[in-house]
């Protein structure tokens, strides 16, 4: 019988549905239903700053766990295509972030329809009241996640 290494079947299939969205293989066949002829981490960079707003490089490669360098190259594709700006950062003046511009934007909202399509094919048969229910249920699981996040990052040893 399979033992789940998990104490409870929420933090079970939550990892289960994360650790696949976040997988390689899915991230690669949802990516080739975009309209774009975009390489895939200029689409995850575009996304990222649709989804955040403006960020610096390095904030961009440590959420797509990529170097430094191999962001560079990218977000000098996607200004060199218009789809990028590099404005001011406005805590460290010695630095800039990346946005998205209008061009970006629109490229961008393909990004984000996929995902949109995608989630309506999966609960296609849910009723309203189970959406709202399920919606509602993981809003207050992300805001408890920040706050949670937020507590353990200033604790003693969140460095280590």
């Amino acid at each position: 019988m399979d033992q789940s290494p998990f104490g409870s079947a929420l933090i079970g299939e939550l990892s289960r549905l994360v650790n696949r969205w976040n997988s390689h293989n899915f991230q690669l066949a949802h990516a080739s239903q975009l309209r774009n002829e975009r390489d895939f981490t200029a689409n995850k960079v575009l996304y990222l700053l649709g989804s955040n707003g403006p960020m610096r490089p390095s904030e961009l490669a440590d959420d797509l766990g990529s170097g430094r360098a191999n962001v560079s190259k990218v977000v000098a594709r996607l200004l060199a295509d218009g789809l990028v700006i590099r404005i001011p950062d406005p805590v460290d003046s010695r630095a800039h972030q990346v946005g998205l511009t209008e061009s970006g934007w629109a490229v961008a909202r393909d990004v984000f329809e996929i995902g949109d399509q995608m989630v309506g094919q999966l609960t296609a048969d849910w009723t309203e009241r189970e959406l709202s229910t399920f919606t509602e249920l993981l809003i207050r699981l992300n805001n408890a996640t920040d706050a949670y996040e937020k507590r353990v990052a200033t604790a003693p040893n969140a460095e280590r």
